[in-house]
């Protein structure tokens, strides 16, 4: 693994670490300033820091409770995407629903920043999405 891919990887998971304890100043500076993020339950792309933490603030309010971990973070060989496999663990504000579920992001990288981020709901898509189909 290059030092590139080592710090690409680590990136990912401080971005993670810092959702997970709401600090978004440290979770955007592991982004590429001109982010692009595209969630699964939408037809839309959220571009810049501004509309991605609208969508985060929206996305949040529908929790009481909200942790994200990687399980599994792979960079292409040609460092240009990376995948992401989280696990989260929410609960329903108000219903107090626990819900226990697999994300996935396929990433275009730039400068080892992730730039383009598409959410999956199965793991195989965001593989093929990243060219890592296995």
């Amino acid at each position: 693994m290059s030092q590139e891919n080592v710090e690409i990887t680590e990136r990912v998971r401080k971005l993670l670490e810092a959702f997970n304890q709401r600090d978004f100043d440290v979770f955007f500076a592991q982004l590429d300033p001109e982010v692009e993020y595209t969630p699964v339950e939408e037809n839309v792309v959220y571009r810049g820091r501004e509309a991605f933490t609208e969508y985060i603030a929206r996305w949040l309010e529908a929790w009481d409770k909200c942790v994200v971990q990687p399980e599994e973070i792979e960079i292409s060989p040609a460092e240009d995407w990376g995948f992401v496999a989280m696990r989260f663990s929410v609960r329903g504000k108000g219903s107090e629903v626990e819900v226990d579920d697999q994300g996935f992001w396929a990433a275009e990288l730039r400068d080892g920043r992730m730039h383009r981020i598409k959410e999956y709901t199965r793991r195989e898509e965001a593989l093929k999405a990243v060219g890592l189909e296995g």
